[in-house]
């Protein structure tokens, strides 16, 4: 195996992530006890393309073995409104229970987003996921009117919530029942 390399950016093709994000996606569609048919229906061209080509402000870190990308985490920095706290994703709409953020939480606000990390399984073990997290926590925490930082989990995937703890995120709360776990970091005031 040759040295894994790292590489970021704000801005460019992602096609190349296709397949990992795929993985991913079928990943958490196999762990998921809560609505496992949603999610084995969200894939790259509907969740992660249209997500990455809406966001304003946005970063990808890329780990390559040669020119093969072997993981990759997403993350942006958005402006959340009172309409973004009771909004629901077209998947979500027959799940009860709270959205991604409490009803009692204080907008207009400047909230940054880590959006997903995956590493094919035969490059884990070799802290990857760890590597690129701290370039994700990083970009995030450059942005100076980012209040808070979130995390959303999906169900069945309790071992990634451990790990995002170690960065310093704490439970929020169940999104839609349980569907997703919600996790935030608060950095200022």
């Amino acid at each position: 195996m040759s040295k894994i390399i790292y590489k970021d950016f704000e801005d460019g093709d992602i096609s190349n992530l296709k397949d990992l994000c795929n993985a991913l996606m079928r990943f958490q569609a196999e762990h998921a006890r809560i609505k496992p048919e949603v999610m084995a229906g969200m894939n790259f061209d509907n969740r992660f393309a249209p997500d990455y080509a809406s966001a304003s402000r946005k970063y990808i870190a890329v780990a390559y073995n040669k020119d093969t990308p072997v993981g990759f985490a997403f993350a942006s920095v958005s402006d959340l409104i009172e309409d973004d706290i009771l909004k629901k994703p077209d998947w979500a709409e027959d799940i009860e229970g709270v959205g991604f953020y409490p009803e009692d939480y204080d907008v207009p606000t400047t909230i940054g987003t880590y959006k997903l990390l995956y590493v094919d399984s035969n490059y884990r073990g070799l802290s990857i996921g760890e590597d690129l997290s701290q370039m994700i926590m990083k970009w995030l925490n450059s942005h100076d009117d980012v209040r808070d930082l979130w995390v959303f989990v999906a169900n069945g995937n309790e071992e990634v919530a451990r790990f995002y703890e170690k960065f310093g995120f704490n439970h929020n709360h169940s999104v839609f029942n349980g569907f997703i776990e919600a996790y935030k970091l608060g950095i200022r005031s």
